[in-house]
């Protein structure tokens, strides 16, 4: 008696497997090709990236190389060519140098818009926010003051690794418009700000020398303390150091102050750029593989 009632029981136990796998067998089935199918995809997909990457390296080299030679207009065309087909990372970085192609030929009004074509297509905060600053800084002649500071402020938000130098562009600017007690505050600020990129706190310094020499009388509401002359030694024969002779355009005696603060050269290249930006900021440096994606 007990072998059968165990064999109806083994029997049922039966029946109830082949139940549950006729319920969820497909369930169980259809879940193991999707991870099957997802990891081939991932696989394929990570191929497919690396070798994209690779190629608009390889061809973001060789525009660089004419640029180098001197190949101007073949530069242009080659960047401009990665800007359209290139993964976002290399793309950006190509519209960024036709947009120092640009600005070096004079044409400032299409440098600051490739600059800011290259900010919207940056998928990195970095060098969308140096795209953006740049694309300000080759119009800044042309900008009022309410426009610069509007298009400037959200680069001056904390953690932003251009704040220092979009917040000396602002002070820069009503300096230019002879805003004497809005340029000292801003500027006073900045020669104390440990934010500061080198030789920022000496421009402010001297900055705050210069206002003090040229502004108008009663044109500011409080006289400059006596420390804001600067510390280190000056030359004489800047007039934008001594104060003893006004500069013809004040312009001119505003590039000469942001000399240190722009971009040191319209030939330098993003990635290096951006490299020493990201180490200013304290950020781990990236390869430009990384950067390129």
């Amino acid at each position: 008696m007990a072998d059968a009632f165990d064999e109806v029981e083994e029997e049922l136990r039966r029946e109830r497997y082949q139940a549950l796998l006729r319920k969820w067998g497909p369930w169980v089935a259809g879940v193991a090709v999707a991870i099957v199918i997802a990891a081939a995809g991932y696989q394929y997909w990570s191929a497919t990236t690396r070798q994209a990457a690779d190629a608009a390296s390889d061809a973001y080299q060789a525009a660089a190389s004419l640029y180098e030679a001197g190949a101007l207009n073949e530069a242009d065309a080659a960047f401009a060519r990665l800007a359209e087909t290139g993964p976002r990372g290399y793309a950006t970085l190509a519209l960024m140098r036709r947009a120092a192609i640009a600005q070096a030929g004079g044409d400032s009004d299409e440098a600051a818009r490739l600059y800011e074509a290259a900010g919207e297509r940056s998928p990195d905060p970095v060098t969308r926010d140096v795209a953006r600053y740049r694309a300000v800084l080759a119009v800044f002649d042309d900008l009022s003051l309410d426009d610069l500071n509007l298009r400037l402020q959200p680069l001056t938000r904390s953690g932003s690794a251009v704040a220092p130098l979009a917040r000396e562009l602002m002070a820069a600017a009503a300096l230019r418009d002879q805003r004497w007690d809005d340029a000292r505050g801003r500027y006073e600020l900045l020669s104390f700000a440990l934010d500061a990129p080198p030789g920022g706190q000496r421009r402010a310094r001297e900055a705050l020398a210069y206002i003090a020499q040229t502004a108008p009388a009663g044109a500011l509401s409080e006289p400059i303390a006596e420390d804001a002359a600067p510390a280190e030694p000056v030359d004489e024969a800047d007039p934008l150091a001594t104060g003893d002779e006004a500069p013809a355009e004040l312009p001119e005696a505003l590039r000469r102050v942001l000399d240190e603060s722009a971009p040191s050269s319209d030939e330098a290249d993003p990635i290096d750029a951006l490299q020493r930006l990201r180490e200013q900021a304290g950020e781990p440096g990236a390869d430009n593989e990384e950067n390129g994606r």
